[in-house]
């Protein structure tokens, strides 16, 4: 069979599947990409199957009447007990891992920390995902930004995504999304560009791709292209470029069209209210119309964080009452009596300056070690022999060192230095691709391994060393932002210990630069990040000043001196009270993290007790992402078992590890998202964090990755486990229907992908956990509650039935149970219909605030109209949801 795009199939051993259309055809046709009725987002499939089969044209796209796994048992087709227990652990842990994205927000290969999760979840909850985060330097916005991708990707709302960075960054980002989310981004270069057929071409095929800013600025073929590509999700990384009137015109517009939003930067607002003002205004609902505006709104902002801050530091609550009164005419909140705390949680939900800006700030986080200077000033030309010594002594003491340059070459000439000492020098620079530098960084980071890495600039590209403290300059970069981005590879969260910076500055030029870092702009004491606009021009200053007399030189310190400290200053008078505690979201994470130890039956019933400290947060967090690791390993590695991989996890494996390996042995034809081998190919890695973090060498088996993903979608979708026959004590002489069934939402009736389809925004809001229920075989089929929660706990055995199933008892019994489930389904849906009005009330709130403020009447309007219709649509796909039977086991005692 030739298969073309746009021919509709049918999976004969999927029947659930229903009509597909083939969307794409890859490898000759050994592959196909395609969208079925019955399931959500699309599936690759073997070409050469023997299954698929091609129907009309003309037929529907639905999924068609089955007989289901109630007709299979009544048809006498049995499966194994083992296989009926798997495919609800499968269901399970699938609905766990959607609920409230828990499995996308542990996901990533770093351990997260309840700042980052909660940025992502309060990102995650809203219905327009539209947002500026302006975490401080070094408190992960990039990871913030990775687990917001991960967790709309799971609910099938970021098909296609794009990154924009300088381009000095974009390899970066390649590097960290695949490294710690297992989503592999292309680098759209302008030769790659070029290759695939220019930028409109490019786009299409590259679903998941990375740009810099660079390219859009001065392609407005491109530009264009970026826009008419219908984003669901555009990422800005240092959105404070989008200053720059050219850029801010060619992002602008994608920003706007674009389903989701995140605009990255540490920058402190406060510093340029243009800069602010722009950038709220492409994530704002009703953006302030002018920037005279928005200075006015900035300082009535101020007086309230004024108070604000008089609260924090124990001031009187009355008072603060009576001057909010003033502040606030229209707020009834403030017409009586209000303790401190009322006061100010009430100011954060509703007179934050934006509810689309998080910021966390490193006071608050808390979670950083110190910075130590360890100057030795060498002769002139003494630089090699003296960083060689540095290196040896701390290797010899059992230190790991890294050592940044500029000069790759010079770099060399110091490893050989080294090594004349008797000891091993890695050179990053050296190793061209991703993976020789995946395999030189995971020497470097063996405890057994050379205790030395050499690295010029690229050794930034998405690479943290926390286990290391000591970093040797060899140089000192001309860019204060350079330096600090080399420290930062080591001041990260994570650091246990004190950096340690060694300077090695030579007579002249490089002694004068280290005392302007290490004296007034103070680099080695705490970060510069957010001193961007401060210190963006020094690097062109300091070659006015080579040569220059002293008295100059003096002259250009007490400026630059001044320049620093007036930065500091409104760095601190930045610090918004109101922003820190909607930031920090404790009663959302307290609240999350409750529900998901519930879930997986770790936790009590539903408290009303306070919000849970931060480290509370934390040891709950590592709780449950020790639960979903193993849980994960457990179910993926009986699959792959089931599949015919070869899986290893005990053998020729190291502790913590397991090594898939495909190839042409397997029992099945097709793996979804996937290429079988005919050779064997083995995927060694790992399910637990712990090993993951430390081994970067070894794949992250978790959320995401391609062959978990897999296995889990050949579980879930495929037929085994459908059927049983099971031993069940206390089950009636007559025996027993048990009954597992799936939520369903409506299918959009074309194939348009991503954010747009009314029935993946409803998986935002509807509990889609698997419900099951049991009635007995015997007449009137009374419920058997009790059994359900007794095959839950407890191994399942496979038994026999002493004759052919009554088709009579059987088509009673499964009536009885699905009135049951179909009234949890009602309960169900009017939960996430009330939670939809009440984000759609809270939202019409902000509307309406926006327009008593002055927004623009129009803008307030096509606001209200949008919201409408994003509520009526999700309603209806709400309304429409229905549930299907996924399992049935037939119980006897």
């Amino acid at each position: 069979m030739v298969w073309k795009p746009g021919m509709k199939l049918v999976h004969r051993a999927q029947r659930e599947w229903g009509v597909g259309v083939i969307l794409a055809v890859q490898d000759d046709g050994r592959r196909l990409q395609v969208r079925f009725a019955g399931r959500p987002g699309t599936t690759i499939v073997s070409g050469r199957d023997p299954a698929l089969a091609a129907v009309s044209a003309s037929a529907p796209l639905e999924v068609p009447p089955a007989a289901g796994p109630l007709g299979q048992l009544l048809h006498g087709r049995v499966g194994q007990a083992s296989a009926f227990r798997l495919r609800a652990r499968v269901a399970r842990l699938e609905a766990l891992r959607r609920a409230d994205s828990l499995g996308a927000l542990l996901s990533s290969r770093v351990h997260v920390l309840p700042h980052q999760v909660g940025a992502a979840g309060r990102i995650l909850a809203d219905r327009t995902p539209r947002f500026v985060l302006a975490d401080e330097v070094g408190l992960g916005k990039t990871i913030e930004a990775g687990l917001v991708f991960a967790g709309l990707r799971q609910i099938g709302l970021a098909e296609r995504v794009l990154v924009v960075a300088p381009e000095h960054l974009c390899f970066q980002w390649m590097a960290e999304l695949f490294h710690k989310f297992n989503a592999l981004f292309t680098l759209l270069t302008r030769e790659r560009i070029a290759e695939l057929g220019g930028p409109e071409t490019a786009l299409a095929r590259s679903p998941l791709a990375i740009l810099s800013f660079e390219q859009l600025r001065g392609d407005e073929e491109l530009a264009d292209a970026c826009w008419e590509a219908e984003t669901d999700l555009l990422v800005v990384d240092e959105a404070h470029h989008l200053a720059d009137d050219a850029l801010f015109e060619a992002v602008a517009p994608v920003a706007l069209e674009s389903f989701g939003l995140l605009l990255l930067t540490a920058t402190p607002v406060r510093l340029d209210p243009r800069e602010y003002w722009r950038l709220l205004g492409l994530v704002e609902q009703v953006p302030t119309t002018s920037l005279s505006a928005f200075k006015a709104r900035l300082a009535r902002h101020e007086a309230v964080a004024e108070v604000a801050r008089g609260l924090l530091a124990g001031g009187d609550a009355e008072a603060a009452r009576a001057r909010l009164a003033g502040l606030a005419p229209g707020d009834a909140f403030f017409s009586a009596p209000r303790s401190g705390e009322a006061l100010l949680a009430h100011l954060a939900e509703h007179h934050s300056l934006s509810a689309r800006l998080v910021r966390n700030r490193r006071a608050q986080v808390g979670a950083f070690t110190r910075r130590v200077l360890r100057r030795e000033a060498v002769p002139a030309g003494g630089k090699e022999a003296a960083a060689a010594g540095v290196c040896a002594r701390l290797a010899r003491s059992g230190e790991k060192v890294l050592c940044f340059g500029a000069d790759v070459a010079a770099l060399a000439g110091l490893r050989t230095a080294i090594a004349g000492l008797g000891l091993e020098a890695l050179l990053y620079d050296e190793a061209e691709t991703i993976e020789q530098r995946d395999r030189l960084v995971a020497r470097f980071r063996d405890p057994e391994g050379p205790r030395i890495l050499l690295s010029g600039e690229s050794g930034g590209e998405g690479r943290n060393f926390q286990f290391a403290c000591h970093l040797v300059c060899y140089d000192l970069p001309p860019s204060p932002l350079t330096l600090e981005q080399r420290i930062g590879r080591l001041d990260r969260l994570g650091q246990h210990r004190p950096v340690e910076i060694h300077l090695l500055p030579e007579p002249g030029e490089e002694a004068f630069l280290a005392d302007l870092y290490e004296q007034v702009i103070g680099i080695f004491d705490e970060p510069v990040g957010g001193l961007d606009a401060v210190l963006a021009s020094l690097p062109a200053e300091l070659l006015g000043l080579r040569g220059a007399p002293e008295e100059r030189r003096e002259e250009f310190r007490r400026a630059l001196s001044a320049r620093v400290a007036e930065g500091r200053r409104a760095q601190i008078e930045a610090y918004d009270p109101l922003l820190d505690i909607r930031s920090a979201a404790l009663p959302e994470l307290s609240a999350l993290t409750e529900r998901g130890l519930a879930r997986v039956g770790e936790g009590g019933a539903a408290t009303s007790a306070p919000t849970a400290t931060a480290s509370q947060i934390r040891e709950r967090l590592s709780r449950l992402s020790q639960w979903l690791e193993e849980e994960l390993e457990e179910v993926v590695t009986e699959v792959g078992r089931r599949a015919g991989l070869d899986v290893d996890t005990d053998q020729n494996v190291n502790a913590f590890e397991v090594a898939f390996t495909l190839g042409a042995h397997m029992r099945i034809d097709a793996l979804p998202g996937m290429t079988i081998p005919e050779d064997p190919e083995t995927h060694l890695g790992s399910f637990w964090r712990e090993t993951a973090v430390v081994r970067e060498e070894l794949e992250w088996f978790a959320t995401g990755h391609r062959l978990v993903e897999a296995l889990v979608g050949l579980a879930r979708d495929g037929d085994a486990g459908r059927t049983a026959v099971v031993r069940a004590a206390g089950a009636p002489r007559g025996g027993a229907l048990l009954a597992r069934f799936h939520v369903a939402l409506p299918q959009p009736a074309d194939v348009d992908p991503g954010a747009r389809v009314p029935s993946r925004q409803a998986a935002r809001y509807l509990d889609q956990s698997p419900l099951a229920a049991c009635a007995s075989l015997e007449p009137r089929h009374p419920l058997r509650p009790d059994l359900v929660g007794a095959l839950d706990a407890g191994e399942l055995t496979d038994a026999r039935l002493a004759g052919p199933l009554d088709p009579a008892a059987a088509s009673g019994a499964f009536a009885a149970l699905s009135r049951e489930v179909q009234e949890e389904l009602g309960r169900r849906r009017e939960a996430a219909l009330a939670l939809l009005s009440r984000h759609a009330e809270a939202e019409e709130e902000r509307l309406q605030a926006a327009a008593a403020g002055g927004a623009d009447p129009e803008v307030v309007e096509e606001s209200r109209e949008e919201l409408q219709q994003h509520l009526s649509a999700t309603a209806g796909a709400l309304r429409r949801a229905r549930l299907e039977a996924d399992a049935i086991a037939v119980l006897v005692p």
